[in-house]
């Protein structure tokens, strides 16, 4: 149990009215998680209010609601303890943090924010530290790993409250460090405002979530916010535009990381590119690193860079950086090789323009000679429609031959989708994409119709197993149906 007056000292909070409890049991801000003793924070949400929620919190047992002065001055008739701030986001994370002891404190913390790379880089400073004995728990849009066990993850960045919950149980797994990916949504609502971070980094920035967002300048302070909290180090992409107000906006030492230029504290060369990987040195503060990353692609290279980079800061030792690196994983859907046949399948998550539009000249710069690069990708429903068109453009003009699908359609027509999609279409591309919105018919095309110096992308799901439709959420595994397409193939060839 923790006493109030300890979980709301210093804060722009205070107590409305009589006392009614001098404890609480949990933090929570989703009332089917109340038990009896809860603290129930009724925050504003995107898509509903957590006041609607405070008759329903105090049914099941809460001690005490967190509030707006205007909710408190409605409970006033109720025997419930009642603390009002005028944001209950950031003060409820705070109360959160302190709740599970601070434990953002007693780790090493790493955040990792940009439209592109976070789940690659937070795979791969996991992996480093895990290689060279240091023990590391991670939190991101795959795995949630606290140090002992690894469960499939529901969003980015979970709730502040499980964010606290989840490092307490990393500190008491003995991990010295954790990793986390920090999106545009959790940023601007506050999720990780409470935290103390070691290192920030910052990937780029590209068109998404403009529907959430509004604008791309609006987009781009989410982002920024992750370096109100980093007190070490800002690891930033300088070959990224929005870079430079992101280094101006840090507080902390700022690392630069550039490709293919000496421009900065830290850079990549790449040398040699092939299916199965890429021949890179790293220059940076640990000297020359030269090794094969068994990592398709050149965002990958970057991606590594800023990695080696963060696991440098926190002291690992260019020997067991390089020895690490040479046999890194690729996390799940993240160009996963799917299985070998007459063609080369990837399996990627770019579901962005500029993701996809550097996941597949990535994949054109190793293109078997005389090979073409089948594309099969979609747009999904309910989110930034903005991006459709410039998704339908590069498909049809970096790939050889594409298809357009479906990808998460939820509320929304396919077909509309898929009219928005291909209106990105130049005219003489229009010929070499085909038009299939079931996404499994696709799939199957796409590896049907590849030769055997071919190579198939099927982007946009990467690590998903299922698909979000209007009515229903179905099993959906774009590796699963690939390998099922070439099974298919051996059979009737």
């Amino acid at each position: 149990m923790h006493t109030l007056t300890a979980l709301i000292e210093g804060l722009d909070a205070r107590i409305d009215g009589e006392q009614f409890a001098s404890s609480v049991s949990s933090v929570v801000q989703h009332s089917e998680r109340v038990t009896k003793g809860a603290l129930f924070i009724a925050r504003s949400g995107v898509r509903r209010d957590g006041a609607a929620f405070i008759e329903d919190a105090i049914a099941k047992g809460a001690a005490c609601i967190l509030c707006t002065p205007g909710v408190a001055s409605t409970l006033r008739h109720i025997n419930i303890t009642v603390i009002e701030t005028y944001d209950p986001c950031k003060i409820g994370a705070i109360i959160a943090e302190r709740f599970h002891g601070n434990p953002s404190s007693k780790l090493a913390l790493v955040g990792v924010t940009g439209t592109n790379g976070k789940t690659t880089i937070t795979w791969l400073v996991r992996h480093l530290l895990t290689h060279s004995g240091v023990k590391c728990g991670m939190l991101g849009t795959i795995t949630c790993d606290d140090g002992i066990a690894s469960k499939q993850s529901t969003l980015t960045t979970p709730s502040f409250c499980d964010i606290g919950s989840i490092l307490h149980t990393m500190v008491d797994n003995g991990c010295k460090v954790a990793v986390m990916e920090c999106s545009s949504h959790a940023l601007d609502q506050g999720r990780v405002a409470a935290l103390d971070f070691d290192i920030g980094v910052f990937t780029n920035l590209s068109g998404d979530h403009l529907d959430y967002h509004g604008s791309a300048d609006s987009y781009l302070m989410a982002k920024m916010r992750l370096f109100d909290s980093v007190s070490g180090s800002a690891v930033i992409n300088m070959d990224d535009p929005s870079s430079w107000s992101v280094a101006d906006y840090a507080t902390a030492k700022v690392i630069s990381c550039r490709t293919e230029s000496d421009a900065a504290a830290a850079w990549v060369e790449i040398i040699a590119e092939k299916m199965d990987g890429s021949h890179i040195r790293l220059h940076g503060g640990w000297g020359t690193i030269e090794l094969v990353l068994p990592l398709l692609g050149r965002h990958n290279a970057t991606n590594a860079l800023q990695a080696v980079v963060v696991a440098h800061e926190l002291g690992v030792s260019k020997t067991a950086i390089t020895d690490a690196l040479a046999c890194a994983p690729s996390p799940p859907g993240r160009l996963e090789r799917v299985q070998e046949g007459k063609s080369a399948v990837f399996v990627d998550f770019a579901h962005t323009d500029d993701a996809l539009e550097q996941m597949l000249w990535s994949v054109r710069q190793v293109l078997p000679k005389g090979g073409k690069l089948h594309v099969v990708f979609g747009c999904g429903g309910d989110r930034d429609a903005s991006k459709r068109p410039r998704m339908g453009r590069i498909a049809s003009t970096v790939g050889d031959v594409a298809y357009a699908t479906s990808d998460n359609p939820r509320s929304e027509d396919p077909e509309v989708i898929l009219d928005q999609v291909l209106a990105g279409v130049p005219e003489d591309c229009k010929n070499f994409v085909h038009r299939i919105a079931d996404r499994k018919s696709a799939i199957q095309a796409a590896i049907h119709a590849a030769s055997e110096c071919d190579v198939v992308v099927i982007a946009g799901k990467g690590h998903e197993k299922n698909q979000i439709l209007k009515d229903k959420v179905v099993p959906f595994d774009d590796v699963n149906i690939a390998k099922e397409a070439i099974l298919n193939l051996g059979r009737h060839s």
